[in-house]
């Protein structure tokens, strides 16, 4: 029995992962659900970008900073780093945004941006799209 991969394409999109699970060592290994012709690669075959068909929810395990849940906006981009690290999305509901002893909102429809050095320590930080 042949398959065609045009068939398995809405049955890929429905049966996506809602949440994404990264570690700061690792490469993402998930799937995520995208919209159709969104989808941008890296030379390398990595994902760079893509607009999500759902909320998506990125959580990342760093271990010095710990763990950070991101819920990604539908419909909005999600940017990847060259080796599957996540960078930025669009968030979908205001998180809060530790820094020391210090706690900053980030709010609902910003953008949210990660970076991790090359020693580990994790940065956060959030802008308004206006």
């Amino acid at each position: 029995m042949k398959i065609h991969s045009k068939s398995l394409k809405p049955l890929i999109f429905t049966f996506s992962l809602f949440t994404i699970n990264f570690t700061f060592s690792e490469p993402a290994k998930a799937a995520i659900a995208c919209e159709p012709n969104t989808i941008n690669h890296f030379q390398n075959g990595s994902l760079a970008s893509c607009i999500l068909s759902n909320e998506t929810q990125v959580q990342l395990n760093n271990p010095q900073a710990g763990i950070s849940n991101f819920p990604c906006k539908a419909k909005n981009y999600i940017l990847f780093l060259e080796d599957g690290q996540f960078q930025s999305c669009q968030l979908s509901n205001t998180i809060q945004i530790r820094t020391g002893n210090s706690v900053q909102p980030c709010p609902a429809e910003y953008m949210i941006y990660v970076s991790v050095s090359k020693d580990g320590n994790q940065s956060i930080s959030c802008q308004s799209l206006r």
